[in-house]
C-alpha cells in the first residue's frame, strides 16, 4: 500500500512546514521575545513544540512505513 505524494498527505506536510517556519522565526527572536518580557519557560516551550513536531513526524512516518 503505497501513497503517491509520500508517507504523509498534503495537509500534515503543510501544517509541518508552518510550524518549522514559525519555528525559525521564534528561534531567531528567541533574545528579543526574552527582551520584550516574555517568561524564558514560554520561549523554551515553543522551541521545545517547534523541534518536536518535525521528530513526531517522522517516528510517525517511519512507523506507517512498516
Amino acid at each position: 500500500m503505497t501513497r503517491r505524494n509520500g508517507m504523509l498527505g498534503q495537509r500534515a506536510i503543510k501544517l509541518i512546514a508552518t510550524v518549522l517556519a514559525f519555528g525559525m522565526i521564534a528561534g531567531i527572536g528567541a533574545p528579543y521575545l526574552l527582551q520584550a518580557g516574555f517568561a524564558l519557560w514560554t520561549v523554551l516551550l515553543l522551541v521545545l513544540v517547534v523541534l518536536a513536531v518535525p521528530v513526531v513526524a517522522v517516528l510517525y512516518s517511519e512507523r506507517s512505513r512498516r
